[in-house]
């Protein structure tokens, strides 16, 4: 039978920010709402952290508000249990690891103490664009922080119990997919992705967890076009080549420039390349970026210090 029933405001009556501040009193609908966007601080009202959703989720979000109001909360026997910080788990979230749960995700990297974590250009993969690696936390602390939300509970068997370490990740692909999970020698366990928008940005920006901080600082000088650009930019100069040299570092995106370096390339005398030869490589380079369709969104740079050349490409 129905125990409780609450009528929502009409959607004519204003945006579903607005509808769902003024029913954000209810305990239920507060339980709906903090599974895609935690518990609001001060710093951002709850109707413009809601109208910042995508589309997506804003129509889930409607789905169950919807229900609620239509059905209201079924009455149960009465039930004794032990209290819990658990958190609720949708429907949504059991069939597929989404925004959801990475907002968990970050919750239990604070919970583990990471914090403030800067990006590992070592250990990104060349398919990312960003990466951000936390390395050898203990395999049992992950299983106890993950079992406090029912959201991450499904994923605590991607975890490898037998090694008393694990690593955990999350970064942006440079296909403009954001991806979270965990990582080992083998290669990474990914708990699941989501497609990036403006809107998935703007909601990232505004997510309080320390262990975003890094990628929030990266993404509050980036559009979405910005990073599908980049990404594509990352992809093609992974394959390229600008001649004999013995080794090359891993690329770097910082303050919208992406760097890229070959060591012992050319000719040199006492550490510095000869004039002739950097004006042949650059120019190489330019006739190559030309055939590009990223080319023209950016700026290049071509240097070279102590038998390493660099290329930077910066976004206009």
């Amino acid at each position: 039978m129905i125990k409780k029933y609450i009528e929502f405001i009409s959607e004519s009556e204003g945006s579903l920010g607005q509808r769902v501040e003024s029913m954000y009193s209810d305990e239920y609908v507060k339980n709906i709402v903090n599974r895609y966007i935690g518990e609001t601080g001060s710093d951002i009202r709850l109707a413009n952290a809601i109208n910042l959703l995508d589309e997506r989720t804003q129509k889930e979000i409607e789905q169950q508000l919807d229900e609620y109001s239509s059905n209201g909360i079924q009455e149960k026997d009465p039930s004794v249990t032990a209290s819990t910080d658990i958190e609720p788990l949708s429907e949504s979230e059991a069939t597929a690891a989404g925004k959801g749960i990475f907002h968990s995700f970050l919750k239990s990297l604070t919970a583990l103490g990471q914090k403030d974590r800067q990006e590992f250009s070592d250990s990104c993969p060349d398919e990312f664009l960003m990466f951000y690696l936390f390395e050898s936390l203990d395999a049992e602390s992950i299983k106890q922080v993950f079992g406090r939300f029912r959201s991450l509970v499904p994923y605590i068997e991607n975890i490898d119990y037998g090694r008393n370490e694990a690593d955990l990740y999350f970064g942006i692909r440079c296909d403009g997919f954001l991806e979270y999970g965990a990582s080992y020698e083998e290669g990474p366990r990914p708990f699941g992705s989501f497609k990036l928008s403006q809107n998935a940005i703007k909601w990232i920006n505004s997510i309080d967890a320390k262990s975003a901080f890094a990628l929030r600082k990266e993404l509050v000088n980036l559009t979405y076009a910005d990073i599908i650009a980049l990404g594509r930019a990352k992809l093609d100069m992974t394959q390229y080549n600008p001649g004999y040299h013995e080794s090359k570092m891993k690329p770097s995106l910082k303050d919208r420039v992406l760097s890229f370096g070959y060591q012992g390339i050319g000719k040199w005398d006492n550490g510095k390349l000869d004039e002739a030869e950097l004006a042949n490589l650059k120019g190489n380079f330019v006739g190559w970026l030309l055939n590009k369709s990223w080319g023209s969104k950016f700026l290049i740079s071509v240097k070279a210090n102590s038998y390493w050349l660099y290329i930077h490409i910066k976004l206009k």
